[in-house]
């Protein structure tokens, strides 16, 4: 009967523990997911630099607009990105009993390299941008539209190695 009485007293305690562990999964999926499609914009933003050589008239200048469009939003996604992180941590850190800082220090190579993203992010956004204003002036652009390239195929190597390495910390943490 003890057994009994026992067993029903913590099955809540259980069940509400087994809660806990799925939001804490889910709140921790947010940010891979996110990232995610984040990794599929960037991929599809860099065929740019095909269609640029394949394209003419107001057909380009079209594509011209929207690839400069989404590397505009996909700046302020980056940053959504960043911070679904960082509160994916305070989450699990408030859920784990811990103080809301404990997880923020990056004690891995991803978070690291996330942040080192977001100055490469900034770096390839500002230098797209100082192209365009550079040919609405009228000025040579060749220089800034080259080096915006190159930012952009380094970033898709850092962002392949840092996607791997969160997928290696999101299974040791899970």
């Amino acid at each position: 009967m003890l057994c009994k009485a026992f067993i029903e007293r913590t099955q809540g305690v259980a069940a509400a523990a087994r809660l806990v562990d799925y939001v804490i999964t889910a709140v921790l999926l947010l940010h891979p997911i996110a990232a995610l499609t984040l990794i599929w914009i960037f991929v599809r933003q860099r065929r740019w630099r095909q269609q640029n050589l394949l394209l003419r008239g107001t057909e380009r200048t079209a594509a011209l607009e929207s690839h400069q469009a989404t590397g505009d939003r996909m700046m302020a996604a980056v940053i959504g990105v960043i911070a679904l992180a960082f509160g994916a941590h305070i989450t699990r850190a408030n859920l784990d009993g811990l103080e809301m800082t404990a997880y923020l220090v990056p004690g891995h190579f991803h978070g690291w390299a996330g942040l080192l993203g977001l100055l490469f992010m900034i770096t390839l956004w500002r230098a797209g941008r100082k192209t365009r204003d550079l040919k609405s002036q009228k000025k040579s652009f060749a220089h800034s539209k080259e080096f915006h390239g190159r930012i952009s195929d380094v970033m898709l190597l850092l962002v392949t190695i840092h996607a791997f390495l969160g997928f290696l910390y999101l299974l040791k943490i899970l």
